[in-house]
């Protein structure tokens, strides 16, 4: 029980026990052997169990409540006012409310059969068994039946309440659970960005290195060879050189190559959608947000990848430096047999549209894929790429 519900019974309990006291002090002469005895051991085992109540010692407690509806027959049976039924009311209502079921259901069975019981053998007793007297009894015995409806009634919000105060704890708790997975996520998930960034760079420089060290190499074993011919025979030192400026050339091919080439190992290792989720984190915080929106069962071929990869970002780099932008949506949808990605943000536009390094950039990287790309400028707010693909595409081997 909370503290609202154990105050508003406490309060019910001893206003109640104030009551039947005057009441029975008032009618009747101060005589131990009459009911003023049973209620006083009525009121002792009330405040015993509140105290193991309090400590929440129920296994102490409960026979208290089995104890006390003895005390309480012996005081219907010597009182035959309707104290009695209204003292089993509390009793009945502390019983549901405090303990798990069936102990209020077998005390208020208990309260039933005892009060008609001890009641009529009360009267039976002192010679009133009359039928006024039985209706009587009939009467006050429906306040039990009353009392134990309110008393269900309660029971049942309390659970209520207690089963959503569970439900709600279980929730933050799945909250709190779920927030420390995502930062470990995360933090895992940025971990691995970080490696993959270095494995490229690696493997970017290896393959630098292995081209540029051999050619390097053949170049000047042939300067060496053409410098030392040049005295003795110019024709074998010319074809020295042309040698060693061919392999130059070759080199250089090499090289380039390699750079054209390179493609971002996140989506390699990540895959695009959650390669484009890591650049839109890489700006939380900055004041700047990217609102990605993907539409569900688009999916970009691999060969597209890497040009549409490289246009979002080199569109949100141009949108960070020259549009004062706050948000940057990227969309990728499909419209019909095309498919169609466009990035757009809400800054400042331009009053002209001239292709920079930037965005001749992205034009060569969309025509190599056999797109098209358009520049929208839609001054004083905002600036639009649209990038459309047309017939179907297929993932290359």
């Amino acid at each position: 029980m909370d503290k609202k519900t154990v105050l508003v019974l406490t309060l019910a309990k001893y206003g109640v026990y104030i009551s039947a006291l005057w009441i029975i002090i008032s009618n009747q002469p101060l005589d131990l052997r009459g009911p003023l005895l049973p209620l006083l051991l009525v009121f002792v085992v009330d405040n015993v169990r509140s105290f193991y109540l309090d400590r929440k010692a129920l296994h102490f407690s409960k026979p208290s409540l089995f104890l006390q509806l003895i005390f309480l027959y012996l005081f219907i049976f010597l009182d035959s006012s309707a104290i009695g039924s209204v003292l089993l009311v509390v009793l009945i209502a502390e019983s549901m409310i405090a303990y798990p079921r069936p102990v209020g259901d077998n005390i208020f069975l208990l309260s039933i059969g005892g009060y008609f019981g001890f009641g009529m053998a009360g009267f039976y007793w002192r010679d009133a068994l009359t039928v006024n007297n039985l209706v009587l009894v009939l009467i006050n015995g429906l306040f039990l039946f009353f009392g134990y409806g309110i008393s269900y009634l309660a029971r049942r919000q309390i659970e209520e309440k207690e089963r959503a105060e569970n439900a709600l704890q279980e929730l933050e708790k799945s909250r709190r659970e779920l927030d420390e997975a995502y930062q470990k996520l995360l933090k895992n998930s940025k971990e691995r960005e970080r490696l993959a960034v270095m494995e490229e760079r690696n493997r970017l420089a290896r393959e630098i290195h292995d081209t540029l060290a051999h050619t390097l190499t053949t170049v000047i074993i042939g300067l060496e060879a053409g410098k030392k011919l040049m005295p003795v025979d110019t024709d074998r030192a010319l074809a020295e050189l042309e040698k060693s400026q061919e392999q130059a050339r070759k080199g250089l091919h090499e090289v380039r190559r390699s750079v054209s080439e390179l493609r971002p190992h996140e989506l390699d290792i990540l895959g695009f959608d959650a390669a484009l989720k890591g650049l839109s984190r890489e700006l939380h915080g900055s004041g700047v947000n990217v609102d990605l929106s993907l539409e569900e069962g688009t999916s970009v071929p691999r060969e597209l990848e890497l040009p549409f990869y490289r246009v979002i970002q080199e569109s949100i780099t141009n949108s960070l430096r020259h549009s004062e932008a706050g948000l940057i949506t990227v969309n990728l949808t499909r419209r019909g047999g095309t498919l169609v990605l466009e990035v757009e943000d809400d800054g400042q536009g331009c009053r002209e549209i001239i292709e920079g390094h930037g965005m001749k950039g992205i034009r060569e990287r969309v025509v190599a894929a056999g797109a098209r790309v358009e520049f929208i400028n839609r001054s004083p707010r905002g600036f639009l790429v649209k990038v459309e693909v047309e017939g179907e595409t297929h993932e290359q081997d």
